[in-house]
């Protein structure tokens, strides 16, 4: 039995999983932690695309919120038999609308000022800002908050003056920026998902032409994704005179980046208007596990599991961020004790400074410790390849050779033959573990013959450029080695430490949650809609567990000006009964 007909099989066991598999037309699946959504729309995807029912020219477009999730996606998809073709979209909204969108019907549709545009740097968009800032009425010191209220209103594409974004001023400034950033031939983030919006929908043909293109759109984690994307699919799919199938999968109990403009009641929303199915399974956590969860949601859902067991335990660490790292460090020393592997255990926070302290203390003490941080590049589909390569190389099995090199074809959409394949396998196999980073990322760029270098105004390039810089000479990784870079992928035996929001999606034996105080759950004079997120998050966080959760926190925190101010429980932990 092959691996796609095993995957078959165990869906045909879940009458619900079985219903979404099966669907024929547009379907939304609403899938709480644990139930299998990803098996579920990998397994369904593989199927349109191994069945032959999708033929050349026509293709598929998959979109994901992040590019870790493309990338597992793809991974999956591997291993149903499914490989990279040109007729196959797997990436995020912003990669979808720009090289899917923009770039192919900008100048056709008379927008040669959009066509020649491109990404604004870093210090563009701090021009670009303070010149509309200047402009405002806003005082000096409201800056830094403007921004962000600003950027979230651009995200959410509502310029509406809506009180909870701002109001008219916020809006207004938000409309000023927009119109320095087109006036320059600059866009933001925000800025490519606006474009694609008004070509899709204010070009009927646009409309025609993507949807004859992909027959079958999917989405995943669609409560994450702004409300440019809902529109972008609506059209594509929902509107007059289109051909396209939706099938979205998500959760929106589990809608945790309201930061950057995401509204989970847009799928509640969708979920009326079109067939959808509500899974009930969880298949990850003990029953303990997932009855305390839902107290932390403070929601009524129907959630069913056979697993017994399950524990949620509350622990106090007076005295600081110091003793609570001390605390945290101890429940990771007592589950490797009792058998749990480290990558088994997860140790999450709202708070990024709280993960790097752990981070440090666990590997001052030789336990190994995976944390990213995206301070010198983010993650894009080409340096999540060069960080896979690297980890490989320090520990290699040949059985991988095969994945990394598909994932080179996928990078390099297709372009990549014998002659590079060859020399990226030699060159994952000839430098030393102790050899340098840039060395090793500037061999890849001159394999590659420019394919992923010099695209102009590409994520791809854009964080290859940022990772280069930050590797080369001076940069703020000169000194990072081959081994250095591979630690930046996940490897297997290392514990996980990051942010909530990173350990979207992940599931571990035991979850540490450190940082269970009111600064971070739900933080500091929160409002409302701050507040039901901050839920989300805590109700995320538990449920990435199988079978044991701990939950720290602690009395005392230090300000940015050095000083120590008094912090209480989460009021969250009152509701658990424990």
């Amino acid at each position: 039995m092959s691996a796609y007909e095993k995957a078959v099989a165990e869906l045909a066991k879940n009458n619900k999983q079985w219903e979404a598999f099966e669907s024929n037309g547009h379907c939304a699946v609403l899938a709480p932690p644990g139930s299998g959504k990803t098996k579920l729309l990998t397994t369904k995807l593989a199927r349109h695309l191994l069945s032959g029912d999708i033929r050349s020219p026509q293709g598929v477009a998959c979109i994901t919120m992040t590019n870790d999730a493309a990338f597992e996606l793809r991974r999956r998809l591997a291993g149903l038999g499914v490989h990279s073709q040109a007729t196959i979209f797997i990436g995020t909204v912003h990669s979808f609308a720009l090289g899917r969108i923009i770039r192919p019907f900008a100048k056709a549709a008379g927008n040669s000022h959009l066509a020649e545009s491109r990404f604004a740097t870093a210090s563009e968009s701090d021009e670009v800002f303070e010149e509309a800032f200047g402009r405002s009425t806003f005082l000096p010191y409201e800056r830094t908050t403007v921004r962000t209220t600003a950027n979230k209103v651009r995200q959410r594409l509502d310029y509406s003056g809506d009180i909870r974004l701002g109001g008219p001023r916020i809006a207004q400034l938000a409309l000023e920026i927009d119109r320095i950033l087109d006036e320059r031939c600059l866009y933001e983030y925000s800025d490519v998902i606006r474009h694609a919006v008004n070509l899709v929908e204010d070009y009927d043909w646009v409309r025609r032409v993507l949807s004859a293109s992909y027959s079958r759109i999917f989405v995943d984690e669609y409560q994450d994704l702004a409300p440019g994307l809902d529109r972008i699919v609506r059209g594509i799919t929902l509107g007059p005179e289109t051909k396209s199938t939706l099938f979205a999968v998500g959760d929106p109990d589990q809608a945790i980046y309201g930061f950057s403009g995401a509204r989970p009641e847009l799928l509640r929303h969708l979920a009326i208007e079109i067939n959808s199915i509500q899974l009930e399974r969880n298949y990850r956590s003990g029953t303990g596990i997932i009855a305390t969860a839902l107290k932390a949601l403070g929601e009524t859902r129907s959630v069913i599991s056979d697993k017994p067991g399950g524990s949620v335990e509350i622990h106090p660490a007076p005295g600081g961020v110091v003793a609570q790292t001390r605390n945290v460090m101890k429940l990771v020393e007592d589950e490797a004790s009792r058998g749990t592997a480290y990558d088994q255990i997860a140790v999450l926070s709202p708070w990024g400074a709280d993960r790097d302290e752990i981070v440090k203390h666990l590997r001052s003490k030789g336990i190994p410790a995976f944390s990213r941080s995206d301070d010198d590049w983010k993650p894009a589909p080409v340096t999540i390849l060069l960080e896979s390569m690297a980890a490989w190389s320090v520990d290699s099995d040949a059985n991988e050779v095969a994945s990394r090199l598909r994932e080179l074809d996928s990078v390099l959409r297709g372009r990549s033959d014998h002659s590079i394949r060859r020399d990226v396998v030699q060159l994952m196999l000839e430098y030393p573990r102790s050899s340098s980073a840039s060395e090793f990322v500037n061999r890849f760029c001159e394999i590659t013959l420019g394919n992923v270098s010099t695209q102009p105004d590409t994520e791809d390039a854009r964080e290859l450029q940022r990772m280069r810089i930050a590797l080369s000479s001076g940069g703020t990784a000169a000194h990072m080695t081959r081994a250095g870079l591979g630690a930046r992928a996940r490897t297997p035996g290392h514990v996980y430490v990051s942010t909530v929001h990173a350990a979207k999606g992940l599931e571990f034996d035991c979850v540490v949650l450190a940082g269970a105080d009111n600064g971070g759950l739900p933080g500091f004079d929160p409002s409302d809609d701050e507040i039901a997120e901050a839920r989300r998050k805590f109700y995320v966080t538990i449920t990435r567990a199988r079978e044991r959760v701990y939950i720290v926190y602690t009395d005392v925190r230090i300000s940015k000006r050095g000083k120590p101010y008094p912090v209480t429980p989460s009021p969250f932990l009152y509701e658990l009964g424990i």
